[in-house]
């Protein structure tokens, strides 16, 4: 619910959304990108945008984010 809730306040795009879950969890960019079935410059392209959107630089701070939501 933190990440849909995200999602939708920083108009994340369906992917970055399914990135977000995945980073959420705990999963290292290899991680998302084998789960996605994509490369990992493209998790990692993902994961800047996210990042950009939500005015932050570190997983730290997105998982801080993502705690405050919940």
């Amino acid at each position: 619910a933190p990440c849909a809730a995200l999602s939708r306040q920083w108009k994340l795009t369906p992917r970055e959304g399914e990135v977000l879950e995945l980073l959420a969890e705990g999963k290292s960019l290899s991680g998302v990108a084998s789960e996605l079935i994509i490369a990992e410059g493209t998790a990692k392209a993902h994961t800047r945008h996210i990042y950009e959107k939500l005015g932050i630089n570190t997983r730290q701070e997105l998982l801080d984010l993502l705690m405050a939501e919940s």
